[in-house]
Protein backbone atom coordinates (compact mmCIF):
# COMPACT_ATOMS: atom_id res chain seq x y z
CA UNK A 1 0.00 0.00 0.00
CA UNK A 2 3.17 2.17 0.85
CA UNK A 3 4.37 1.35 -1.96
CA UNK A 4 1.39 2.19 -4.55
CA UNK A 5 1.12 5.37 -2.28
CA UNK A 6 4.44 6.49 -3.17
CA UNK A 7 4.02 5.05 -6.86
CA UNK A 8 0.79 7.52 -6.73
CA UNK A 9 2.31 10.42 -5.81
CA UNK A 10 5.43 10.43 -8.30
CA UNK A 11 3.03 9.93 -10.69
CA UNK A 12 1.29 13.03 -9.67
CA UNK A 13 4.25 14.98 -9.91
CA UNK A 14 5.14 13.88 -12.91
CA UNK A 15 2.31 14.63 -14.82
CA UNK A 16 1.82 18.48 -13.01
CA UNK A 17 5.22 18.74 -14.14
CA UNK A 18 4.04 17.75 -17.96
CA UNK A 19 1.04 20.19 -18.06
CA UNK A 20 2.83 23.07 -16.84
CA UNK A 21 5.39 22.56 -19.25
CA UNK A 22 2.66 22.16 -22.10
CA UNK A 23 1.02 25.00 -20.45
CA UNK A 24 4.29 27.42 -21.33
CA UNK A 25 4.40 26.43 -25.26
CA UNK A 26 0.64 26.65 -25.50
CA UNK A 27 1.43 30.24 -24.14
CA UNK A 28 4.42 30.89 -26.85
CA UNK A 29 2.29 29.73 -29.61
CA UNK A 30 -1.38 31.65 -28.49
CA UNK A 31 0.09 35.03 -29.06
CA UNK A 32 2.86 35.74 -32.03
CA UNK A 33 4.44 38.31 -34.12
CA UNK A 34 3.70 37.75 -38.37
CA UNK A 35 6.11 40.52 -38.57
CA UNK A 36 6.79 44.27 -38.79
CA UNK A 37 4.60 46.48 -40.98
CA UNK A 38 5.56 48.84 -43.95
CA UNK A 39 3.37 51.53 -42.82
CA UNK A 40 5.18 53.90 -45.71
CA UNK A 41 3.40 52.59 -48.18
CA UNK A 42 -0.03 52.40 -46.41
CA UNK A 43 -0.50 56.40 -46.15
CA UNK A 44 1.23 55.69 -42.77
CA UNK A 45 -2.05 53.42 -41.28
CA UNK A 46 -1.49 50.24 -39.35
CA UNK A 47 -3.56 48.13 -41.27
CA UNK A 48 -3.49 44.30 -39.52
CA UNK A 49 -4.69 41.93 -41.84
CA UNK A 50 -3.05 38.36 -43.42
CA UNK A 51 -2.14 41.07 -46.67
CA UNK A 52 -0.11 43.37 -45.09
CA UNK A 53 2.72 44.18 -46.53
CA UNK A 54 5.74 43.57 -43.83
CA UNK A 55 9.00 44.71 -43.86
CA UNK A 56 12.40 42.09 -44.32
CA UNK A 57 14.35 44.52 -42.31
CA UNK A 58 14.19 48.06 -41.20
CA UNK A 59 16.87 51.19 -41.64
CA UNK A 60 17.26 53.65 -38.34
CA UNK A 61 19.53 56.96 -40.12
CA UNK A 62 20.63 58.16 -35.96
CA UNK A 63 21.11 61.55 -37.66
CA UNK A 64 18.15 62.13 -37.76
CA UNK A 65 15.94 59.68 -36.16
CA UNK A 66 14.93 59.92 -32.47
CA UNK A 67 14.21 56.15 -32.14
CA UNK A 68 13.50 53.33 -34.08
CA UNK A 69 9.37 53.11 -33.75
CA UNK A 70 8.25 49.33 -34.86
CA UNK A 71 4.64 48.67 -36.01
CA UNK A 72 3.95 44.98 -35.24
CA UNK A 73 1.81 42.38 -36.68
CA UNK A 74 0.65 40.53 -34.13
CA UNK A 75 -1.85 37.51 -33.82
CA UNK A 76 -3.98 35.56 -31.18
CA UNK A 77 -4.53 32.30 -31.32
CA UNK A 78 -6.66 31.35 -28.64
CA UNK A 79 -10.06 30.68 -29.42
CA UNK A 80 -13.70 32.60 -27.78
CA UNK A 81 -14.81 31.83 -24.56
CA UNK A 82 -17.92 33.89 -24.31
CA UNK A 83 -21.50 33.20 -24.71
CA UNK A 84 -24.61 35.44 -24.71
CA UNK A 85 -26.84 32.77 -24.41
CA UNK A 86 -24.33 31.42 -21.05
CA UNK A 87 -23.96 34.79 -20.06
CA UNK A 88 -20.23 34.32 -20.11
CA UNK A 89 -18.31 37.11 -20.83
CA UNK A 90 -15.30 36.85 -23.06
CA UNK A 91 -11.74 35.95 -21.87
CA UNK A 92 -9.81 35.15 -24.73
CA UNK A 93 -8.97 38.98 -25.67
CA UNK A 94 -5.78 39.79 -25.47
CA UNK A 95 -4.58 42.87 -23.85
CA UNK A 96 -0.71 43.74 -24.59
CA UNK A 97 0.61 45.50 -22.11
CA UNK A 98 4.36 45.64 -23.71
CA UNK A 99 7.51 44.26 -24.88
CA UNK A 100 11.08 43.10 -23.93
CA UNK A 101 13.78 43.94 -26.19
CA UNK A 102 17.02 43.13 -26.68
CA UNK A 103 19.51 44.57 -29.09
CA UNK A 104 22.48 43.56 -30.39
CA UNK A 105 25.10 45.81 -32.30
CA UNK A 106 27.20 45.99 -34.73
CA UNK A 107 30.47 45.09 -33.12
CA UNK A 108 28.84 43.18 -30.09
CA UNK A 109 27.23 45.21 -27.46
CA UNK A 110 23.93 44.01 -26.20
CA UNK A 111 21.63 45.86 -23.95
CA UNK A 112 17.66 44.21 -22.95
CA UNK A 113 15.08 46.61 -21.69
CA UNK A 114 11.12 46.66 -21.55
CA UNK A 115 9.28 48.92 -23.22
CA UNK A 116 5.55 50.42 -23.49
CA UNK A 117 3.06 48.94 -25.91
CA UNK A 118 -0.32 48.70 -26.25
CA UNK A 119 -3.49 47.05 -28.38
CA UNK A 120 -6.52 44.74 -27.76
CA UNK A 121 -6.51 41.79 -30.07
CA UNK A 122 -9.66 39.27 -30.15
CA UNK A 123 -9.71 35.97 -30.18
CA UNK A 124 -9.28 33.41 -33.11
CA UNK A 125 -11.99 33.06 -35.21
CA UNK A 126 -11.79 29.13 -35.94
CA UNK A 127 -8.23 28.43 -37.57
CA UNK A 128 -8.01 32.42 -38.47
CA UNK A 129 -6.11 34.31 -35.67
CA UNK A 130 -7.46 37.60 -34.46
CA UNK A 131 -5.11 40.36 -35.44
CA UNK A 132 -3.85 44.00 -33.79
CA UNK A 133 -1.28 46.11 -34.96
CA UNK A 134 1.17 46.73 -31.47
CA UNK A 135 3.21 50.14 -31.72
CA UNK A 136 6.43 49.64 -29.65
CA UNK A 137 9.71 51.65 -29.71
CA UNK A 138 12.26 48.76 -30.20
CA UNK A 139 15.66 50.80 -30.29
CA UNK A 140 15.85 54.29 -28.18
CA UNK A 141 17.41 57.63 -28.69
CA UNK A 142 20.15 56.72 -26.22
CA UNK A 143 21.14 53.23 -27.24
CA UNK A 144 22.57 55.21 -30.73
CA UNK A 145 25.98 55.55 -29.18
CA UNK A 146 26.67 52.30 -28.04
CA UNK A 147 25.19 50.50 -31.04
CA UNK A 148 28.80 50.46 -32.70
CA UNK A 149 29.55 51.63 -36.08
CA UNK A 150 27.02 52.03 -39.07
CA UNK A 151 26.32 48.34 -40.14
CA UNK A 152 23.47 45.67 -39.43
CA UNK A 153 22.32 45.08 -36.28
CA UNK A 154 19.25 42.78 -34.70
CA UNK A 155 16.55 43.35 -32.22
CA UNK A 156 15.29 40.85 -30.61
CA UNK A 157 11.49 41.26 -29.23
CA UNK A 158 8.85 39.37 -27.18
CA UNK A 159 5.61 40.52 -27.22
CA UNK A 160 3.90 41.09 -23.44
CA UNK A 161 0.62 40.40 -22.56
CA UNK A 162 -2.36 39.70 -20.65
CA UNK A 163 -5.77 37.58 -21.38
CA UNK A 164 -9.15 39.94 -20.32
CA UNK A 165 -9.64 35.81 -18.06
CA UNK A 166 -6.14 37.08 -16.10
CA UNK A 167 -3.43 34.83 -17.76
CA UNK A 168 -0.43 36.18 -18.87
CA UNK A 169 1.13 35.01 -21.98
CA UNK A 170 4.35 36.47 -23.89
CA UNK A 171 5.27 35.41 -27.83
CA UNK A 172 7.94 33.74 -28.62
CA UNK A 173 11.00 35.91 -30.04
CA UNK A 174 11.14 37.39 -33.39
CA UNK A 175 14.49 39.01 -35.08
CA UNK A 176 14.32 42.49 -36.55
CA UNK A 177 17.32 43.24 -38.53
CA UNK A 178 17.92 47.00 -38.85
CA UNK A 179 20.75 48.78 -41.17
CA UNK A 180 21.76 51.50 -38.56
CA UNK A 181 23.26 54.24 -40.45
CA UNK A 182 24.44 58.39 -39.98
CA UNK A 183 23.02 60.30 -43.15
CA UNK A 184 21.73 57.46 -45.32
CA UNK A 185 18.08 58.15 -45.88
CA UNK A 186 18.34 62.02 -47.22
CA UNK A 187 18.74 62.43 -50.65
CA UNK A 188 20.06 65.61 -52.65
CA UNK A 189 18.04 65.83 -55.88
CA UNK A 190 19.61 67.95 -58.63
CA UNK A 191 16.50 70.33 -58.38
CA UNK A 192 17.19 71.22 -54.66
CA UNK A 193 20.90 71.94 -55.15
CA UNK A 194 22.21 75.46 -55.71
CA UNK A 195 24.47 75.14 -59.31
CA UNK A 196 26.88 77.76 -57.53
CA UNK A 197 27.64 76.89 -54.02
CA UNK A 198 26.65 73.18 -54.46
CA UNK A 199 24.48 73.50 -51.01
CA UNK A 200 21.40 72.15 -50.46
CA UNK A 201 17.98 75.03 -51.21
CA UNK A 202 15.62 74.79 -48.19
CA UNK A 203 13.05 76.97 -50.50
CA UNK A 204 13.16 74.52 -53.22
CA UNK A 205 10.25 72.40 -54.19
CA UNK A 206 11.37 68.37 -54.32
CA UNK A 207 7.90 67.31 -52.30
CA UNK A 208 7.06 63.99 -53.52
CA UNK A 209 4.18 61.67 -53.04
CA UNK A 210 6.39 59.61 -50.37
CA UNK A 211 5.21 59.14 -46.79
CA UNK A 212 7.77 59.61 -44.10
CA UNK A 213 5.88 58.15 -41.13
CA UNK A 214 8.34 58.44 -38.88
CA UNK A 215 11.76 60.80 -39.83
CA UNK A 216 14.76 58.73 -40.18
CA UNK A 217 13.42 55.80 -40.11
CA UNK A 218 12.87 53.24 -43.50
CA UNK A 219 11.69 56.17 -45.79
CA UNK A 220 13.78 58.40 -47.74
CA UNK A 221 13.55 61.94 -47.95
CA UNK A 222 14.54 65.30 -49.23
CA UNK A 223 17.43 67.61 -47.51
CA UNK A 224 15.09 70.60 -48.27
CA UNK A 225 12.98 69.22 -45.09
CA UNK A 226 16.07 69.37 -42.70
CA UNK A 227 18.64 71.93 -44.28
CA UNK A 228 17.81 74.52 -42.08
CA UNK A 229 18.94 72.54 -39.07
CA UNK A 230 21.26 70.00 -40.17
CA UNK A 231 24.84 70.69 -41.77
CA UNK A 232 25.02 66.69 -42.94
CA UNK A 233 21.68 68.22 -45.04
CA UNK A 234 22.76 71.47 -45.86
CA UNK A 235 26.27 70.71 -47.65
CA UNK A 236 25.64 67.45 -48.75
CA UNK A 237 29.93 67.27 -49.13
CA UNK A 238 29.38 66.55 -45.26
CA UNK A 239 27.63 63.26 -45.85
CA UNK A 240 29.73 60.03 -46.46
CA UNK A 241 26.36 58.38 -48.29
CA UNK A 242 25.77 61.22 -51.35
CA UNK A 243 26.61 60.19 -54.29
CA UNK A 244 26.17 62.79 -57.35
CA UNK A 245 26.26 60.59 -60.10
CA UNK A 246 23.22 58.70 -58.26
CA UNK A 247 21.32 61.69 -57.72
CA UNK A 248 18.30 61.96 -59.72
Amino acid sequence: MQSFSKTMAAGLILLGAGLLETSCVDNLSSVFIYGVMDIDSTQCLAQPTTTSVLLASGTLDRAFSNGYQAAFLVGNHLTSRGSREKLRTETSRLQITGAHVTLYGTTGYTTSFDTPATGLINPATGTDPGLAAVFARIVRQQDFANLGPDGQMIARIKILGTTLGGQDLESGVFDYPISICTGCLVTYPSSALDPTTGLCDQAADTMTETNICFFGQDGVFPCTLCAATSDVCSDPTKNKFYYPDAMP
